[in-house]
């Protein structure tokens, strides 16, 4: 394959919070997630009187939350090779994350979102990977584009974009997938930086954004995704 050529390659379908119609963050959405052919679950990750609980907002009832140590626990349960996206939902939560990962023996399978402070990208183990969210590089970068009334960022920022991720050593991207489009992909994708892509949720976007090469694509519906990728890989778009 030439570099940058479409081609209809996606390494992971990751199975967002919520999918295939199960609550967020609950053990339900665990147990489908597992079972829909995803390679990745995403779960949101807080620190809650001093546990770390799935949770997207701060709860009314934190007792009703899943733990991340019990959510460890399931995914190796139900899968033996399910990664297992933390999004952190707020400063402070990477070293914490990786111990508790440590101690249930889930490295090689944790990837972080989210509120990850770019300096600590060179402490982290080689066995978590990082997907860095663009905001954390360019803050309010997808508000002003939507003042402008348009759906993706200037050449300034794109290139700035750039820049920053060659920095902090950032080989991933994880985009709003409504501001990604091919000219930015095909920038990315000849400085080696892929693209992780948030949150598609209608079969057309699904099957439009699977035509690109990504790292991967998060989704509420990860048997569909999941189904299209396999048609795609049996017959590639170029």
């Amino acid at each position: 394959m030439m570099k940058g050529e479409r081609y209809g390659s996606c390494k992971w379908i990751t199975a967002h919070s919520g999918c295939e119609g199960k609550p967020d963050n609950s053990e339900a959405h665990i147990r489908a997630a597992a079972a829909s052919g995803a390679d990745v679950l995403e779960v949101d990750i807080r620190r809650v009187q001093g546990k770390l609980l799935l949770t997207h907002n701060e709860p009314e009832d934190p007792e009703s939350c899943v733990p991340l140590r019990e959510c460890f626990r399931l995914v190796k349960e139900l899968s033996g090779q399910m990664r297992i996206n933390c999004d952190l939902k707020h400063e402070g939560l990477e070293q914490d994350v990786l111990a508790l990962a440590e101690e249930e023996n889930m490295q090689g399978r944790i990837i972080f979102t989210g509120t990850v402070e770019p300096e600590l990208l060179k402490t982290m183990p080689e066995w978590v990977m990082v997907s860095m969210n663009v905001e954390n590089l360019l803050p309010g970068v997808y508000e002003g584009a939507e003042a402008r009334g348009e759906l993706r960022m200037t050449e300034e920022e794109e290139n700035l974009l750039l820049e920053k991720a060659r920095q902090y050593g950032i080989t991933s991207l994880n985009m709003n997938y409504r501001f990604f489009h091919k000219g930015l992909w095909q920038k990315m994708a000849d400085a080696g930086i892929a693209f992780s892509l948030w949150t598609a949720n209608d079969q057309e976007t699904i099957r439009n954004l699977l035509a690109y090469d990504l790292e991967n694509l998060t989704t509420r519906m990860p048997v569909f995704a999941c189904r299209v990728r396999e048609e795609l890989e049996r017959s590639p778009v170029k």
